[in-house]
């Protein structure tokens, strides 16, 4: 629409102008088909934090979503149930880290378990712990306003616990996590407990799907 022309007019370099379209093309083309709508009949409004929800007219969209992109590659989560707490975040795995971040912000959990890894590791390790928190802080809105040591994660399984800080139930979280081509992406919802199953699809430019 024409808010999303003027964002990605608003890029200084074409690449990050390019994957934002590329972003909300993949968006507003999987959310139409789940919705049995024309692409241009949604619209988004933010939230307090920014996270947008999807209207078609003056109603909710029947779902839930959230997109995330890096450089090479934007994805996107859906779950056909509306107003659930739902976050997703990928990064490259190239993407150059510095594991003081770690050290400032992570809880002493996180920290101990990274500097555990082989150095050869430490880097993959960092950005499995940083998906998995951004996708949490992006179900539930909150975005950075949230102290991201108020929440840690067993990245391999992948569990989070809370701290008395925040008043959340681990049990009510579920989490999944994927490495493949060179990328970590990280999901989590607000399950209340219900179970829960994730079916992972990448697809190349040309629509063709490269796995299922």
């Amino acid at each position: 629409d024409a808010g999303e022309q003027a964002r990605a007019d608003r890029f200084v370099f074409d690449r990050h102008r390019r994957t934002f379209v590329a972003a909300h093309a993949l968006l507003r083309l999987r959310l139409a088909e789940a919705c049995g709508v024309a692409p241009a009949a949604l619209r988004f409004e933010p939230g307090a934090h920014g996270k947008p929800t999807a209207w078609i007219g003056g109603t909710p969209a029947p779902l839930s979503f959230n997109l995330s992109h890096t450089e090479g590659l934007v994805g996107l989560a859906v779950t056909p149930v509306a107003g659930c707490a739902l976050g997703f975040d990928v990064e490259a795995l190239d993407r150059r880290v510095t594991l003081d971040v770690a050290d400032r912000y992570f809880r002493p959990e996180e920290v101990a378990w990274l500097h555990g890894l082989p150095a050869a590791a430490q880097a993959e390790g960092f950005l499995r712990l940083w998906t998995l928190k951004e996708a949490f802080i992006k179900a539930t809105g909150d975005g950075l306003a949230c102290d991201l040591a108020s929440f840690w994660f067993e990245p391999l399984l992948p569990r989070v616990h809370f701290t008395p800080a925040l008043p959340e139930r681990a049990e009510a979280w579920w989490f999944g996590q994927r490495l493949a081509g060179g990328f970590v992406a990280a999901v989590g919802l607000r399950a209340a407990g219900s179970p829960v199953s994730v079916h992972w699809r990448e697809l190349d430019p040309t629509g063709r799907a490269a796995f299922r």
